[in-house]
């Protein structure tokens, strides 16, 4: 979207510094890449000697970062919320594209699927019959909404994300191509020498504005809900197992994984390529860090490192300890030898 200076200023709650207020922008791009019609932050002090060959056309600057002066004519804005700003300034130069409403001619929608006002289906995607979709969402090519399914309003599945039968979304949730929600929970049982499955006979709820990255997975749980927690944000390539209790607000970052019946409360953080194994529960707030696997349960507000995953604090220590250890039989080696000679002259 094209917007002065100015006018993106004032969507933004920001003042302007220098510059001229009347350019227009259609864009954002950072400092080294930015051109006329392109909004740049510089937020770290680490980037502010690229501001004296930059070629945007405005620069948002966060409070208290000397930098060299602007090319001419590149126009300054500042704000207390420099953050808030640039969020503010991205919804505004980039405004979301809402698909006109209708059914592609391609598009499957079975008799006794209920669609609401306002809805896009695209080409080649599926409702079965006993869906529920509601106002305003968007079913984008490809995309399957198996039997039973309720979506609440504006929900969006991009292309290829599968909602498998009796699967409800909250309002405004959006799962990314290849999603899929309600595959069967890995359960199986030996029996006679050979793995018998155990049915997955429960079902899936999403909270509202949760958003699933691209070919995560989500299983049904086999008795009851697997459960995921309002505004909590799923990264590509997670898996969440069955009987999963996602909180509010959790934040589950790329190839991650959650073993059946664990509860995650609200607020928690898990990193990338973290793994929680089944039944432990991650408290309110707590962060475990990248690639750790936690065996016991984290406490509200804990901070996890490492696998087995330890304190934060103490496992940095053991890993500084770690490095070190060369070092340290090397001295072994060197004092055995010399006790063994002190043995021998004792002798």
């Amino acid at each position: 979207m094209a917007l002065t200076v100015a006018q993106l200023a004032e969507r933004c709650n920001a003042q302007i510094a220098g510059g001229d207020p009347q350019r227009t922008l259609t864009g954002a791009n950072n400092l080294r890449d930015a051109g006329p019609a392109d909004l740049a932050p510089l937020t770290d002090p680490r980037y502010a000697p690229l501001l004296a060959a930059s070629r945007a056309g405005a620069v948002l600057i966060a409070p208290g970062i000397p930098h060299p002066p602007a090319p001419q004519g590149v126009a300054i804005l500042q704000a207390a919320d420099t953050e808030g700003a640039l969020l503010a300034a991205l919804h505004a130069l980039y405004p979301e594209a809402r698909e006109a409403p209708g059914v592609h001619p391609q598009a499957c929608v079975e008799s006794g699927a209920k669609l609401g006002a306002d809805v896009y289906v695209g080409p080649f995607a599926v409702i079965r019959a006993g869906a529920e979709v509601g106002d305003g969402c968007e079913i984008h090519a490809g995309a399957y909404v198996g039997p039973g399914c309720k979506l609440g309003k504006r929900c969006v599945l991009h292309p290829r994300a599968v909602l498998y039968p009796r699967v409800e979304l909250g309002v405004e949730t959006i799962l990314h191509a290849g999603a899929v929600v309600g595959a069967d929970g890995f359960g199986y049982k030996f029996r006679e020498g050979r793995l018998v499955k155990v049915p997955q006979v429960g079902g899936v709820t999403v909270g509202a504005r949760v958003e699933i990255g691209a070919n995560s997975t989500i299983d049904r749980a086999a008795l009851g809900l697997t459960a995921i927690g309002e505004g909590s944000k799923i990264d590509n390539l997670v898996q969440i197992g069955h009987n999963v209790r996602l909180g509010k607000h959790v934040i589950v970052c790329g190839q991650a994984g959650v073993a059946g019946s664990s509860t995650i409360q609200d607020y928690a953080m898990l990193a990338a390529q973290s793994g929680i194994p089944d039944h432990i529960t991650i408290g309110m707030a707590a962060k475990v860090g990248g690639q750790s696997g936690p065996i016991e349960d984290v406490p509200p507000k804990g901070e996890v490192f490492g696998t087995p995953a330890a304190p934060r604090r103490e496992a940095f220590r053991q890993f500084a300890a770690l490095r070190k250890l060369p070092e340290l039989l090397k001295e072994v080696r060197e004092l055995r030898a010399r006790l063994e000679k002190l043995e021998r002259s004792a002798d």
